[in-house]
């Protein structure tokens, strides 16, 4: 009997050791979507689903702080792996993006401190990751799908966080300018995904949900630019600049929605593609969070009265799909267990 008890132990502990090191990079989406839903009910008066939202956020996010430390100790040449290969470098930032999003969700009242620390440590694993991951995709620029625009996501969650933080004039600035920047990478990033769709094409297999962090992207960067505006008194040429490309950017996220659905139903009703859960589904429920929130701010930022009432119809549509893959995942949970959360580490695309 105690043999037994030994050898279940041993074969626990090596599946546990197994699926630490199958670990993602990009498995704090699931947190990034539960953060940014959070806010986006608090937006319409769902309290207590924001509060609900975000305390599992919390949860998530420290137990995959403490996977991945794990990961990072005992199987180091797996993560170097990952950091070389554009088709996982870009998940890394899922970790900035998801602390940035529960900083700014703790940006008030007794949880100040914790934000803080949250900024702080996501804005400097941004910095040591750029160098990294843009080595890696300068250097098969082929392979550019819907992850590379968590490259914009990262940074752009930097900005978003500290302007909520108001941490003072200098930080205003340093806003504005790092938002400049994010928006130009964003329009390279998507010059470089059309002209690899354009020449290579995508099978339906692999338009999975991820390309939906091309609209994430930009509403990331509405978002960013309208706590920019809110951060500081603008000289009035800077203002109506910033607030041009914000509006243009916000109007580009909204023509890629009916884009993306329409991809959606060319992968699984004219290829048959089975529409079942996959961790990628997250890319696609932190997206309308954030367009939700960005577009609400943006209204505040501009007085675009327009942009309110379509981000308050995206806020019940954001509640809506983390419902379907939170039940989708309870209906998965029995055959996988919780890499039905986690996901699994995924080849790269070929093209």
């Amino acid at each position: 009997m105690g043999h037994q008890a030994t050898t279940t132990t041993n074969s626990y502990r090596a599946r546990m050791r197994e699926g630490i090191g199958r670990l993602p990079s990009a498995c704090f989406a699931s947190v990034m979507a539960a953060g940014i839903v959070s806010r986006a009910a608090a937006s319409v008066g769902a309290h207590t689903v924001a509060r609900l939202l975000l305390s599992l956020g919390v949860l998530l996010y420290v137990m995959l702080v403490g996977a991945t430390a794990w990961r990072i100790a005992a199987h180091r040449g797996r993560v170097a792996q990952d950091a070389a290969d554009p088709a996982r470098a870009f998940g890394f930032f899922t970790f900035v993006a998801a602390s940035d999003v529960l900083a700014t969700n703790l940006a008030t009242g007794d949880w100040r401190p914790f934000a803080i620390v949250l900024l702080t440590g996501g804005a400097l694993c941004c910095a040591a990751l750029l160098r990294t991951v843009v080595t890696a995709a300068r250097s098969r620029p082929a392979r550019a799908d819907g992850s590379w625009f968590l490259l914009v996501v990262g940074p752009q969650s930097v900005v978003v966080a500290a302007t909520e933080l108001r941490a003072g004039p200098a930080t205003a600035v340093a806003g504005l300018c790092c938002w400049a920047v994010g928006v130009l990478a964003y329009v390279t990033i998507t010059s470089l995904v059309w002209t690899r769709l354009r020449r290579h094409g995508v099978p339906p297999a692999e338009l999975t949900p991820v390309y939906w962090i091309a609209m994430g992207a930009g509403a990331i960067s509405v978002l960013a630019g309208a706590g920019v505006l809110l951060s500081a008194s603008w000289y009035e040429p800077v203002r109506t600049v910033v607030t041009a490309v914000l509006m243009l950017v916000a109007g580009w996220a909204t023509v890629l929605i009916p884009v993306l659905l329409g991809a959606g139903a060319w992968r699984h009703i004219r290829h048959r593609v089975p529409l079942r859960y996959e961790p990628s589904w997250w890319s696609a429920v932190f997206p309308i969070g954030m367009y939700a929130v960005a577009t609400q701010q943006a209204a505040r930022a501009t007085g675009a009265g327009l942009w309110e009432k379509a981000g308050q119809a995206a806020a019940w549509a954001a509640l809506t799909a983390w419902a379907l893959v939170g039940t989708a995942i309870l209906a998965q949970w029995p055959r996988s267990g919780p890499t039905s959360l986690r996901g699994r580490s995924r080849r790269p695309p070929a093209g």
